[in-house]
């Protein structure tokens, strides 16, 4: 007896299943949008024929838009308020811009001062604003860097003075809820860090090996620092070297590669 060779298949060389979704697609039915409540014609899928109608579907996908929108811009500015917090600006250098400064003092400075910050990146070099006296400029141009840094381009910036950090670190010995280690990476591994006035304490092995740890982890990582400073790297006087001592000075100058500003001149204030 001949076996049958019938196929499921019909003549049009469709599956029964296809068929029946061909056919489900070429039907439409009369659905009542369950967001506005008018009647609308979808396509017969069943159980996922559609309940909202083209206009609703559009206004929910809009009102979705909006809503990550929003939470992006709640998270940005929340991000902008941690910055601001960790940067820790003191309330006098809070308004102090390039847009301040009088553009015929210290042009030189001014101008390798902007050029950095607009062109700033982690993998900048780092930046040291030298002068023998006071007066001059150099925690003004700083601070113009670190405004730029923390409000234009939100970038991670921690602004201190040297000797702050030092006594910060003192405070440690006797304080049991602050550990030394815990100042230090605060300082350590931010985008930029800028240290005012270098130098200023008193030279020990404590203030030398704290200089070497935060500037040889910075110089590990890569990472740019802006320092000012009244000792230059060297002379016949005192040098920076022996406040800070010869490896923290070394590590320094290796991570400015070279980008020593002399801001020498008269005292402004």
């Amino acid at each position: 007896m001949q076996k049958s060779h019938d196929s499921p298949r019909n003549e049009g060389g469709l599956s029964p299943i296809s068929k029946v979704l061909e056919k489900a697609a070429r039907e439409k039915v009369e659905v009542i949008c369950i967001d506005c409540g008018d009647p609308f014609e979808a396509m017969a899928w069943g159980p996922v024929t559609a309940r909202i109608c083209r206009g609703c579907g559009a206004k929910r996908e809009e009102q979705r838009a909006a809503l990550e929108r929003l939470a992006r811009e709640k998270a940005e500015e929340q991000r902008y308020r941690d910055l601001v917090r960790l940067a820790n600006v003191p309330p006098r250098w809070r308004a102090v811009t390039f847009d301040t400064l009088d553009p015929n003092i210290q042009t030189v400075a001014q101008k390798i001062a902007r050029a950095y910050a607009h062109g700033f990146s982690k993998k900048s070099p780092s930046l040291v604003f030298y002068s023998p006296g006071n007066g001059t400029g150099k925690t003004t141009l700083g601070y113009c860097i670190v405004n730029l840094l923390l409000h234009e381009l939100r970038v991670p910036v921690v602004a201190r003075k040297a000797r702050d950090i030092m006594l910060e670190l003192r405070d440690t010995f006797t304080d049991r809820y602050q550990t030394e280690a815990g100042v230090l990476d605060k300082v350590s591994y931010v985008d930029l860090l800028f240290l005012d006035d270098v130098g200023v304490d008193p030279p020990s092995k404590w203030i030398y090996s704290t200089y070497w740890t935060l500037l040889d982890r910075r110089y590990d990582w890569e990472l740019p620092i802006v320092i000012t400073t009244n000792k230059p790297f060297e002379g016949r006087g005192e040098v920076l070297a022996d406040r800070i001592g010869e490896g923290a000075a070394s590590r320094l100058l290796g991570l400015c590669e070279g980008n020593v500003i002399d801001m020498s001149g008269e005292d402004l204030r």
